[in-house]
């Protein structure tokens, strides 16, 4: 007898009351869909000619401490600029704090956590 595994990633449009998804056995997001990201704001530099210290080295790293507590967001191909007025921004403090903030200037503070929900609640109050 064989048996196989079969992952199937649900990839939900998370612009406002929008019923879309697609079930993709891709992990990246598929090619007409959008994808935000909490940490796209961060510019990172090349670092490997510098002579920094491991901490300074990680937290300019892309899998380092400023990447903690990143989510990503979903839109379907029918709202690709549903969120330009309120683009998510996470940045870590240590390992379990992370500060979250919105493109639109608003700044929601610090979190232990639940940055995604955070940023949601934001976004459901100023509509």
């Amino acid at each position: 007898m064989t048996a196989e595994v079969l992952r199937t990633y649900r990839y939900r449009c998370d612009a406002d009351q929008c019923p879309a998804f697609l079930d993709s056995f891709e992990y990246e997001t598929p090619a007409d869909w959008t994808e935000v990201s909490s940490t796209a704001h961060h510019v990172y530099t090349d670092v490997s000619g510098w002579k920094a210290s491991a901490k300074l080295l990680r937290t300019l790293s892309a899998n380092g401490v400023r990447t903690t507590g990143r989510f990503s967001l979903h839109l379907c191909p029918k709202h690709p600029d549903a969120l330009s007025k309120h683009q998510p921004r996470t940045d870590g403090i240590t390992p379990d704090r992370l500060t979250v903030s919105c493109s639109c200037g608003a700044r929601l503070g610090e979190a232990v956590g639940g940055a995604k929900t955070r940023w949601q609640e934001h976004v459901r109050d100023e509509r």
